[in-house]
């Protein structure tokens, strides 16, 4: 099947495959003459793969590393224990930041609710001043927490030629 088809066959988008292919991801099985793209059915199940590994929170480097080690030795499954029991301690380690952070925001919310210990010497909120904050910073902070970043656009490059053509 051709690239347009196996985007359809699992919902993935022909950019995404494509950008799949270059982390070596996925393979097409032959090009035809044209170019195009051939894929088999082996190829749906490694997208189906990929993206159900994505969901449990696998990053692309770590399903990249365990299909190396699938197409290496066949059983990924003690890599895979070893990628999920690292990440558990991660998810711990965050979780017990995460309550420590609601903790002291419960506290604050209270501490403004009651107006009590208000010293309005030059802070912007002295509430937050007052606050002692947590020891450690967050290594992480869910999507909608994170910064958005706007990519610049590059501007496309010109040559004296077309600067003049145009002008």
């Amino acid at each position: 099947m051709f690239i347009g088809k196996l985007a359809k066959a699992t919902g993935v988008s022909v950019p995404t495959i494509r950008y799949y292919e270059t982390l070596g991801l996925l393979k097409p099985v032959k090009r035809t003459r044209g170019g195009f793209r051939v894929y088999d059915e082996h190829a749906v199940l490694m997208l189906r793969f990929i993206r159900h590994a994505q969901r449990l929170g696998f990053s692309l480097k770590e399903v990249r590393q365990v299909l190396r080690v699938w197409r290496r030795t066949g059983n990924p499954c003690p890599t895979i224990h070893t990628l999920v029991v690292q990440r558990l301690a991660q998810l711990d380690e965050w979780l017990q930041s995460l309550m420590a952070l609601r903790e002291r925001l419960q506290h604050l919310a209270q501490v403004m609710e009651t107006r009590e210990g208000i010293d309005s010497s030059n802070n912007i909120c002295p509430f937050i001043m007052a606050m002692e904050p947590l020891s450690t910073e967050f290594s992480y902070l869910p999507p909608e927490w994170r910064k958005q970043r706007k990519r610049s656009r590059k501007r496309r490059k010109t040559s004296p030629l077309t600067d003049w053509w145009w002008s």
